[in-house]
């Protein structure tokens, strides 16, 4: 039950259908072509056009994005999980991270009581709430919130899980594209995948996706 798309600009339309689309909505993506996806703040950074010219070069278009976090590749080895839902009153960005978080955790089974949140330094999009293993970097996340009035909001909660290792010339695309803008070096050695982590051969769609909707509905009741 992953949604397959050819570029990185149709899954985020994708999880833009899911966020505008009203009610609770989740789903997974992946990309077939490679490309490199940052905030849309970054379009503000020096040296930003000559970047993306550089990276679109090696084969890695560069595409904005309406959340937070950081640049991370898309493309193989890559799959996308998007929550979208109107948050109860009092709901706080962590709340969102803690959700997300605990979804992915809870619908890896066995092996999510082996993740562990917080920074990963070295890592691409690195954040609070990344996912890791043995201190390598599997998930990274990103949010969206928008008012919907009542003191409400709308909100797309969004983590990008590295499913097995063919991501790992995105993470080489990620360094290029941080030192033409002069930010912190990427290490590839800080990263893992499902498939070198824990031997997954299959990507969880259906746990992970049985998970979200099971949480969502709760955060709803």
């Amino acid at each position: 039950m992953i949604t397959k798309v050819e570029t990185a600009a149709e899954g985020l339309a994708f999880e833009h259908g899911l966020f505008v689309s009203g009610g609770q909505q989740v789903g997974l993506w992946s990309a077939a072509s490679r490309a490199v996806v940052c905030p849309r703040r970054f379009e503000k950074k020096a040296g930003f056009d000559a970047a993306a010219l550089a990276l679109k070069g090696l084969g890695y278009p560069v595409h904005l994005r309406p959340t937070g976090g950081g640049a991370v590749p898309q493309g193989p080895g890559s799959v996308n999980i998007a929550l979208a839902f109107d948050a109860p009153n009092g709901f706080t960005i962590e709340a969102g991270y803690r959700l997300l978080t605990q979804i992915i955790t809870d619908g890896l089974g066995p092996h999510g009581s082996r993740l562990k949140t917080g920074d990963t330094p070295g890592s691409f999009c690195d954040g609070a709430w990344n996912l890791s293993v043995d201190g390598r970097k599997i998930v990274g996340t990103a949010q969206r919130l928008r008012p919907i009035g009542g003191g409400r909001q709308r909100v797309l909660a969004h983590a990008l899980i590295l499913a097995d290792e063919s991501y790992m010339p995105g993470a080489d695309a990620v360094a290029t594209f941080h030192e033409c803008l002069g930010l912190n070096p990427i290490e590839k050695s800080v990263h893992t995948s499902l498939s070198a982590a824990f031997g997954l051969g299959d990507f969880p769609a259906t746990p992970l996706l049985d998970t979200a909707q099971h949480a969502l509905r709760r955060l709803d009741a």
